[in-house]
């Protein structure tokens, strides 16, 4: 072409195209554009002489000099060049026709010569070397885990939240394996990198390599061949593709280069290794903190070091406002790091104080604002290009929490046009770079990334569009949840959770937002019950307990009747009322008028769990006859219905009743058939229909069975499978239930104590997440239970007020046996006194509420308090009495505790033959081992056979 010699490799750039004509080569992006040689010629004439008429002789000259050919050549080639530009999402107009005389570039243009690269000042700046490190808090085991990676890993990609601490810790490690190792460190900041196309050049630049900008890629490839270097690529997320292509590109070519990144998210590489880095540690609210405690909080400690540079020094008088505030900045270091300044001069109560409403207090005055001006001067630049539609489109998205799919959109905002106008704007915002795509589970995904939402958000404010883009999600939220409801029913639950379980904060909001928006309360109610099923599958009991009282309140200042939203709440009620103490006639009465309301609205459904809730709640309070004519009267319900769903729950609380009220054999007959009938654990839908999953509700009562009977061994192993199941499950209420009711109580009574500590401790860890009332006072009893098998004679005083407590709950669920374990403990303590205030304790209550089951461990007590207080012969007779009682009823656990004593008590007194053949028979009929007592009985056998030997 005519000139090409004099312009070498000049390239102009306009819209995100860069056209080099002495390479033929037109890129969009990083796209290449495929155009005909002709149509390359043609538009190197265009831009020669940008903003000018260039005539038609002259283009055809520049595409086909020295031929002769027609002027429809020269239209068919422009507007291929015209759809190709399109076809890479460049919408504004570049080749304008001028009618009768030819065409004209009209695109913005600038024009880059053959050594002058696009090198802004954000890249003119890179220097490639490594910031000077700060002392790092609370990451010792983070920068060891990091280091150590990287001894296996070429590419690591340190992600977590903004302010984290991601860049630092990447500055440790890259400090320490170059230090180590020798290896050449390279750092290349990418925050102020506002175009992709300019990291690889980001990345020349900061290793010395003199690359132009259309072959920088391959120029780095040759540059660091045979070299061993550490490149360390911060703040990648906004250009996160681009990163990942050319990461991923040189990872694979060049073999003896390591790449460490830092992003909001993973890279997403074919060989990365992810290290996710969480906030600093903050110390739960409930924890009683001094000075010297509170710096093993991480964040607590990250706030006193940087203010004391400014002059603080720690008081304990300051530990609580500084738990909470640390809390408050959710143990972000970016956030400590600028908080830490203002701490002198206001105190942390004063600071924290500030901080309630935003954190506009933290704001910087340096760098960061003037950075967040250019980038909202970027956006609003880039909104101005949009088309009316796709500027309204991307309006509404911003009420989106977090990412989206092309169905969401159409179900939230279908009012705005028809569906293949809104696929047309979505995909153009997508193009345009104003949304960002991703891929989930083969779905293409959207999001707005959080600059680019708060300015739709203030443009959706601006045009008064909020309160009809606000009303329309609530209206899609409510209807993704009242499709939840409806999959709840069959969907399995790890489906379940993985499709819905994203939306929890869009709901939270939507159902806030209802409340706080004048006509919009009944939107908040329908929304609350379409929840209901999610706040139960995810365990998150207090939330949904202040969400439905707030549901009921707000539905009694409603028009109209509304009885079903009525009957799910005040049934939801009942499941949340119990978990929360204490226990009482507020709880029967709820149940009693949801299963009316039930009644009244004709639904099966909630006629089935307000009576298992009913005899529930009535068993735990230790009221069992009340619980079986529940029981019965439920029975007579699903035979007038004919349906049966309920009737294994409905059986296992009979069972349970029947095994408390001193029917063990059948009782426990009862649970093995029910879960050999329910003897498969499967991801179903429904787990917390009755609250419990079923497998796991039918283990916990077996497995407690299990041990009285004498079926040690297998009771520890039916706990353990109901815990596993539970955990993987995921489901916290299961778990719980699991913990404080089998896996911990089983695992003391087999003696294996640190077993029991181990369940104990994962059950504090569940409770303290889930904030369930219920099981606290179990927990504490079962740790004061281990604390006294460990030796700690104070843990009976524990031990007494867990008692105490529990019964203030009125949670009485094996109550007569929590009085048993504390005689036990209080004798082998010899605390006397207290055995026996506690096993008269227990009787009463025992007669009182008809709980037979553990009469014959009652026996027994009463035979050791005689042995101790010298009675031989009474001792005697209440021991035989015991072990007759515990054979009788089936009880062989407590049966084989007596006659062991018996055997001992007959050694002392020299005359075992009778009793040692008595301890032999249950032996024989008891598992081989799993416990302490199997064990005492072989030890009494063998002692009294070597002295009648």
């Amino acid at each position: 072409m005519e000139g090409a010699e004099a312009i070498d490799a000049t390239t102009y750039c306009f819209a995100n195209c860069r056209f080099t004509p002495a390479r033929q080569s037109l890129l969009c992006g990083d796209v290449p554009v495929r155009v005909g040689s002709r149509a390359m010629d043609l538009l190197h004439a265009l831009v020669r002489r940008p903003g000018e008429v260039v005539d038609k002789d002259e283009l055809l000259h520049a595409a086909w000099p020295n031929l002769f050919v027609v002027e429809s050549n020269l239209k068919v080639n422009i507007a291929a060049l015209r759809r190709a530009l399109r076809a890479n999402g460049i919408d504004v107009p570049c080749i304008a026709t001028v009618p009768g005389r030819g065409y004209r570039f009209v695109a913005p243009l600038s024009v880059l010569g053959p050594r002058e690269p696009a090198l802004p000042p954000s890249i003119k700046e890179i220097d490639g070397a490594l910031p000077p490190a700060k002392p790092l808090v609370g990451r010792a085991g983070a920068l060891t885990e990091i280091v150590e990676a990287m001894c296996q890993t070429r590419l690591l990609t340190i992600v977590g939240p903004a302010g984290v601490g991601k860049t630092s810790i990447a500055i440790a490690a890259a400090r320490h394996i170059g230090d180590a190792g020798g290896q050449a460190v390279c750092f290349v900041d990418l925050a102020a990198i506002g175009n992709g196309q300019l990291v690889t050049l980001a990345i020349a630049r900061a290793l010395g390599i003199d690359s132009r900008p259309i072959d920088a890629l391959d120029g780095l490839v040759d540059a660091l061949r045979d070299q061993d270097r550490l490149l360390v690529l911060d703040n990648c997320e906004h250009v996160l593709a681009t990163v990942a292509g050319i990461t991923d590109h040189l990872n694979h070519a060049l073999h003896r280069l390591n790449v460490i990144a830092t992003s909001r998210e993973p890279l997403r590489c074919r060989l990365e290794t992810v290290h996710r880095l969480p906030p600093l540690r903050c110390p739960p609210e409930e924890a009683v903190l001094d000075a010297g405690s509170a710096m093993a909080y991480s964040a607590i400690e990250l706030l006193v070091r940087r203010a004391g540079a400014h002059g603080y020094r720690l008081k304990n008088a300051d530990v609580p406002a500084l738990a909470a505030l640390s809390r408050r900045l959710d143990g972000i270091a970016l956030a400590i790091e600028l908080a830490a300044p203002q701490l002198p001069a206001h105190g942390p109560t004063v600071l924290l104080r500030m901080l309630e409403h935003d954190f506009e207090p933290l704001a910087w005055p340096g760098d960061g604002a003037s950075r967040h001006r250019t980038l909202a001067a970027t956006l609003n630049w880039s909104y101005g290009l949009l088309s009316g539609n796709e500027a309204r489109l991307l309006r509404h998205l911003s009420v989106f929490g977090g990412t989206f799919a092309l169905d969401d959109v159409i179900d939230a905002f279908g009012h705005l046009a028809n569906d293949e106008d809104i696929i047309a704007w979505l995909e153009a915002l997508a193009v345009k770079s104003m949304v960002s795509v991703s891929y989930a589970g083969r779905r293409r995904r959207y999001r707005l990334l959080d600059s680019t939402r708060t300015f739709a958000s203030e443009r959706l404010i601006e045009r008064g569009e909020q309160q009809a883009a606000m009303t329309a999600y609530g209206r899609f939220i409510l209807a993704l949840f009242e499709r939840a409801e409806a999959d709840w029913t069959w969907r399995p639950r790890e489906d379940w959770t993985a499709l819905y379980g994203g939306w929890s904060a869009d709901l939270r909001r939507m159902i806030d937002w209802a409340y706080g928006t004048e006509g919009q309360a009944e939107l908040g109610v329908r929304l609350t019950v379409a929840a209901l099923p999610f706040w139960v599958e995810f365990s998150t009991m207090m939330e949904s307990g202040s969400r439905v009282e707030k549901a009921l309140s707000v539905l009694d200042g409603l028009s109209g009747d509304h009885l079903l939203l009525r009957m799910k709440l005040v049934a939801a009620h009942g499941w949340n009322l119990c978990y929360r103490y204490p226990f009482g006639e507020e709880l029967e009465a709820t149940w009693i008028r949801g299963y009316e309301l039930a009644l009244e609205a004709g639904s099966v459904e909630h006629c089935l769990r307000t009576k298992v809730g009913l005899a529930n709640v009535q068993c735990a309070m230790g009221f069992y006859q009340r619980a079986v004519e529940t029981i019965v009267d439920l029975r007579r319900f699903m035979a007038i219905v004919d349906d049966y769903s309920a009737a294994p729950n409905a059986d296992r609380q009979l069972l349970m009743c029947e095994f408390y009220q001193g029917n063990i054999k059948s009782g426990h007959a009862g649970l093995e058939r029910l879960a050999r009938e329910h003897a498969t654990f499967g991801n179903r839908g429904q787990t917390s229909r009755f609250q419990i999953d079923r497998f796991v509700n039918f283990r916990n009562h077996l497995s407690l069975s299990m041990w009285v009977v004498g079926q040690h061994r297998r009771s520890l192993d039916v706990a353990e499978e109901a815990l596993n199941a539970a955990l993987a499950l995921d489901h916290d209420l299961s778990c719980a239930h699991s913990l404080a009711l089998a896996a911990t109580p089983i695992a003391l009574l087999c003696g294996r104590i640190e077993l029991a500590q181990t369940r104990a401790t994962m059950l504090f860890e569940r409770l303290k997440t889930r904030q369930i009332e219920t099981w606290q006072p179990f927990a504490h009893f079962h740790q004061a239970a281990i604390d006294a098998a460990r030796g700690d004679q104070e843990a009976v005083q524990r031990l007494r007020n867990a008692i105490a407590n529990i019964r203030a709950c009125n949670h009485l669920i094996h109550l007569p046996l929590r009085y048993i374990m504390l005689a036990h403990a209080a004798l082998s303590h010899d605390q006397v006194a207290v055995a026996r205030e506690s096993i008269d304790d227990g009787l009463t209550y025992c007669r009182q509420r008809g709980d037979r089951w553990c009469d014959a461990e009652f026996l027994h007590l009463l035979g050791l308090m005689c042995w101790r207080d010298g009675d031989a012969d009474g001792a005697m007779r209440h021991l035989q009495k015991a072990t007759d009682l515990g054979r009788k009823m089936g009880a062989l656990g407590f049966a084989l505790r007596a006659a062991t004593s018996r055997v001992r008590l007959a050694t002392e007194i020299g005359d075992p033959a009778q009793p040692l053949a008595e301890l032999k028979d249950i032996c024989d009929r008891c598992d081989s081992g799993g416990s302490t007592d199997i064990a005492a009985a072989h030890a009494a056998l063998m002692s009294a056979r070597a002295q009648t030997a």
